[in-house]
């Protein structure tokens, strides 16, 4: 820009020398100069912002809004957060068709930009939300990014340790990902921290770390960056040679790409290094060239500090009438940024802020009185409530307890008495091979009796021999129809699987007896062979069917065989 001015005073000198054809000639060659150069500067912003209005999906326009917000932070600040505000409505207008990784990267740049105006608390409320999303989705990249910008809220609140130990973190996720560029600028910022500390030979050696990786990558505006970082350091270590080398390396640097704010921040550093070495006249020009852009671009600030460095420099050159109206405009920009109308109304502001505190306060202190009631109120209300509730949570598990207690005593009752019938199957069974093994016995005594009758009265051989044919036969007869009852036994066994739990469960008033005379019927015996196999009359035998039918509750028309083979 300085370039281009005074090629413009040259162009307008020569001018009003010139013929008429000739000044036609210089008027096309000034309009294509200019218009080339203004296309110069404006050539990215234009893609910008051609990429926004050719955006045609939600992803294009996020990605275009965003890139165009990084470019104008450095340029533009107002438009910058006009921007970006925009771009934060926008994803939260389409959140459901957005990645939720385009409103944490909005976040990070309203938070560099309330950084950049000072405003700390809202800029780590931005980064603070972005990394929590980061963190979730274990985005190391952004991750380190934000780490660094957390450092440097910390490194401009003057809390350099906490700084220091933010910029370690980006520096190590930097490196767990092999991001020399973030590693580099970490340094730089680490440098700048340990400045301020005045640690002056750790702030050197990591500002020269990031040199060295900003060389290797071909970084300008990381070099541009710990370039201008350097001459401060320089200047404060009194190396103002090199300090003074480096500056004007810096100046045309910034000229080389038209970077308007780092040519202002030049020429103020390098008039410093002059003031230090007390060569005023020539940090006066300096600071004159500062002022010129500074006011072309308004930024107020700068000639703010100008004004302030002129008066200065004027007082030491003894130029007290300059130095007093270089002061007067260094008041008047002051005023304007800083005037008695604006510090009034902060203070009514304030004071109403006081009383508004004040009347709160008074208010709150009613509002907890009665909240504190309130409070007691309900808890009692719970407490009631959650005594009524653990009652009943008492009173159903001493029901539930008391129901489990009961099935279990019925279970036991139901074992006992399944065992008392398996006991009680077990003893009749005893008794029926007891009596069984009698009748054998009384039946052999008989026979042993019987033999001893017979042949006690034998008087010849052939008695004897027809004696012993009678005792033979009947003792054959007799192993045939313990064998035929062995037979019926097991044939009855075998049949009454099940059918005699069967009959108890359909006709509960059956007795044993009862039941065993049914599972004889079940084998289709007569009522002769029923009354042989259990050693009692053919009348006892038709008392015990009478008898059955009648506990079965048959009519005269349904016949007792055919209801027990039905079962």
């Amino acid at each position: 820009m300085y370039l281009y001015k005074v090629t413009m005073r040259r162009i307008v000198h020569e001018f009003v020398h010139l013929t008429l054809m000739t000044r036609f000639l210089f008027i096309l060659l000034l309009f294509f100069t200019t218009v080339c150069f203004s296309q110069e500067t404006t050539e990215e912003l234009l893609q910008l912002e051609e990429n926004l209005s050719n955006a045609t999906s939600n992803t294009e326009k996020i990605k275009a809004l965003l890139a165009l917000g990084e470019y104008e932070l450095d340029h533009n600040f107002g438009r910058a957060e006009y921007i970006l505000q925009d771009a934060l409505d926008f994803t939260k207008e389409h959140q459901g068709n957005l990645d939720a990784q385009y409103e944490a990267l909005v976040e990070v740049q309203l938070g560099v930009l309330k950084r950049r105006q000072a405003s700390y608390t809202a800029a780590t409320s931005h980064y603070l939300k972005a990394l929590s999303y980061f963190e979730s989705v274990k985005d190391t990249s952004n991750i380190s990014d934000i780490y660094h910008n957390i450092g440097m809220v910390y490194k401009f609140q003057r809390d350099h340790k906490t700084a220091i130990d933010y910029f370690d973190k980006a520096i190590s996720a930097n490196e767990s990902i092999e991001n020399s560029q973030g590693v580099g600028l970490a340094y730089v910022a680490k440098g700048s921290s340990f400045r301020s500390l005045k640690k002056y030979d750790k702030a050197e050696a990591y500002y020269l770390k990031g040199k060295e990786i900003f060389n290797q990558l071909n970084y300008n505006k990381g070099l541009e960056q710990v370039n201008n970082f350097l001459v401060l350091l320089y200047i404060r270590t009194d190396r103002y040679n090199e300090a003074l080398s480096l500056a004007k390396y810096n100046i045309e640097r910034s000229k080389k790409y038209n970077e308007k704010i780092s040519l202002v921040n030049n020429y103020l550093n390098i008039s410093n290094v002059y003031y230090k070495e007390k060569e005023y006249r020539t940090a006066g020009k300096y600071v004159d060239s500062a002022l010129r852009i500074a006011k072309k671009e308004g930024l107020k600030q700068k000639v703010l500090s100008g004004y302030a460095k002129k008066s200065r420099l004027w007082y030491k050159l003894e130029n007290f009438k300059a130095a007093y109206i270089a002061h007067r405009k260094f008041k008047q920009y002051s005023d304007s940024l800083f005037n008695k109308e604006t510090t009034q109304k902060l203070k009514e502001l304030e004071l109403q802020y006081k009383f508004a505190q004040e009347r709160k306060e008074i208010e709150l202190t009613t509002k907890s009185e009665a909240a504190q009631k309130q409070l007691y109120l309900i808890l009692l209300v719970l407490t009631l409530i959650s005594a009524f509730i653990i009652g009943l949570l008492v009173k159903r598990n001493y029901t539930n307890r008391a129901k489990i207690s009961q099935e279990k005593l019925e279970k036991q009752q139901a074992q006992k008495l399944l065992l008392d019938e398996k006991v009680r199957i077990n003893e009749e069974e005893t008794k029926r091979l007891i009596a069984d093994n009698s009748m054998r016995l009384e039946f052999k005594q008989e026979l042993l009796d019987q033999l001893k009758k017979e042949t006690s009265n034998v008087r010849s051989f052939d008695e004897m021999k027809q004696t012993m044919q009678s005792l033979i036969s009947k003792l054959q007869l007799q192993i045939a129809t313990e064998n035929k009852l062995s037979s019926i036994q097991d044939k009855i066994e075998e049949v009454n699987k099940g059918f005699d739990t069967k009959l108890r469960e359909t006709y509960p008033k059956l007795t044993k007896i009862d039941r065993e005379i049914c599972a004889l019927m079940r084998l289709n015996l007569s009522i002769k062979e029923i009354a042989s196999i259990r050693n009692s009359s053919i009348d006892a035998v038709k008392a015990a069917r009478y008898r059955i039918r009648k506990k079965m509750q048959l009519t005269a028309g349904e016949e007792l065989e055919y209801i027990i083979q039905s079962l």
